[in-house]
């Protein structure tokens, strides 16, 4: 009898402490383990318009008998953008690229640090990328130093947020050291193992010469859905030709680079006008 009572009382023991190691290993928290926050995607920041806009993968624009209106409006139509995140955004886009070759040192609980030197540009900048885990998301801020030249001293060139589940987030973008004003917002969201939904804004109030920026308000939306032509686009910009804010709609095949636009500003109608897969215009079915 009295053994009975010691072997239920050594399984009652042994059932406590496994309750007790599941508990602590099966809620263990990121900060504590050498685990680091995950980066954004590139693409969060940075929208692939190559197979709307490099004609190279279609095949050469080379034939003279053939009009390309419609796919050169939508490939300039989209330029605008990429010149703005292509150019003011050059140095801290190549920093935030190059941190996904870099390996994190943990500073402080719920903190991770990425800091390094930026490669491709003449003069030498060195990054500091933060990633601060909190309740609900995770805190994004990149500082950039440059040295030499036209050398400036740490700047939040950009921060945001992502949701903990990776799935969703938002940056926002400065102009630069000496005009450290909010230009860019850019809302994104994956779909699936890719980032299928990135709003561009400009946020940006005032122009270079401290009037209205009539520019302010101006959005890009990309995203991909199930159909033939698995892309889009929306713009909202405003035109100086017009004097007001005029909108466009573009769809096309990552696949085979056909498309089709919509544009009544440009084209004077509400129609859809195609391009087929060299970029030629063609007749929409």
């Amino acid at each position: 009898m009295q053994t009975h009572i010691i072997m239920k009382k050594n399984a009652t023991l042994i059932f406590t402490l496994l309750l007790a190691l599941i508990s602590i290993t099966g809620c263990k928290e990121l900060d504590d383990t050498n685990e680091s926050v995950s980066l954004p995607p590139y693409e969060s920041m940075v929208i692939d318009f190559g197979d709307l806009t490099n004609t190279t993968k279609s095949g050469t624009i080379n034939n003279t008998e053939a009009t390309y209106v419609n796919w050169t409006y939508s490939a300039v139509s989209v330029g605008f953008w990429n010149v703005i995140i292509g150019t003011t955004f050059a140095v801290p886009v190549a920093a935030f690229k190059t941190a996904f070759s870099k390996s994190p040192q943990k500073i402080d609980d719920n903190q991770w640090q990425w800091s390094y030197t930026v490669d491709g540009f003449t003069s030498q900048y060195t990054a500091r990328l933060v990633g601060t885990l909190e309740t609900s998301q995770i805190q994004w801020q990149m500082y950039v130093t440059k040295t030499g030249i036209n050398a400036f001293d740490e700047f939040l060139w950009f921060e945001g947020t992502s949701n903990l589940d990776g799935e969703s987030g938002q940056w926002i973008l400065y102009h630069s050291p000496t005009v450290p004003e909010e230009v860019i917002q850019i809302d994104w969201e994956k779909t699936g193992d890719e980032v299928g939904s990135v709003q561009y804004t400009y946020v940006r109030e005032l122009n270079d010469e401290g009037q209205e920026n009539l520019f302010n308000g101006s959005t890009l939306t990309y995203g991909l859905q199930d159909a033939s032509f698995d892309a889009y686009v929306n713009i909202h910009v405003y035109s100086a030709a017009a004097a007001d804010f005029v909108d466009s709609q573009i769809e096309w095949s990552r696949s085979d680079y056909s498309g089709h636009v919509m544009s009544e500003n440009f084209f004077g109608d509400a129609d859809w006008h195609c391009w087929d897969s060299t970029g030629a215009d063609s007749i929409c079915e």
